[in-house]
């Protein structure tokens, strides 16, 4: 899965426990224009998926939700503890 968003644009991307590639409607990914709105579509779908995470043009973490992050903390990405990209 790319995380690397369009340049100048942020990459939204939710992902569940459960293999969601498979799912009719598939694992959350679009790209938002902004920041803010990349992170209010992160949020407002935190309930439904495991972990959503947002990404810049660079392919880089900015912003982190989801039912799994609330439950367990942020996640250290600086030790190599976040997601497979």
């Amino acid at each position: 899965m790319l995380t690397q968003a369009p340049r100048g644009m942020y990459r939204v991307i939710g992902l569940a426990p459960i293999d969601t590639l498979t799912w009719p409607s598939g694992p959350l990914w679009k790209d938002c224009e902004t920041l803010d709105e990349a992170r209010d579509l992160a949020d407002c779908n935190g309930d439904l998926y495991a972990w959503v995470y947002v990404y810049n043009d660079a392919g880089e973490i900015l912003y982190e939700s989801g039912s799994e992050r609330q439950q367990h903390g942020r996640i250290d990405h600086s030790r190599g503890t976040g997601p497979k990209t």
